[in-house]
């Protein structure tokens, strides 16, 4: 059985107005991380969309562990509660070729 990495397509609330889902876009085995495009949510229209980085170093390959789920769910919405991309990645090749790449937001804080 393959590993897959976890999608998060049901919304998460940040507070009563603003709620965020995620999709995994790409991992970086060299240097452990992983992206995912989060789209925030404000009432029932998409009010933006990101890419976050999360470091998953912390794993150490076991990715069966049922904390596993919970941890990356609590740093995309760590992330996604600030309201804006953590990193400078820009999408994966095969998300450019596609066009389906997220535009890039400088990070302002």
């Amino acid at each position: 059985m393959s590993f897959e990495w976890p999608e998060f397509r049901e919304r998460t609330p940040i507070d009563s107005a603003m709620s965020w889902s995620a999709e995994f876009e790409s991992y970086d085995q060299r240097k452990d991380d992983c992206y995912y495009a989060v789209t925030l949510h404000e009432g029932d229209r998409e009010a933006t969309r990101f890419y976050v980085k999360i470091d998953v170093g912390w794993v150490g390959g076991d990715c069966t562990d049922p904390e596993f789920l919970e941890r990356m769910r609590t740093e995309i919405h760590t992330v996604a509660a600030r309201g804006r991309t953590n990193t400078e990645y820009i999408g994966s090749l095969t998300s450019w070729l596609a066009g389906t790449s997220l535009p890039r937001e400088p990070d302002k804080g």
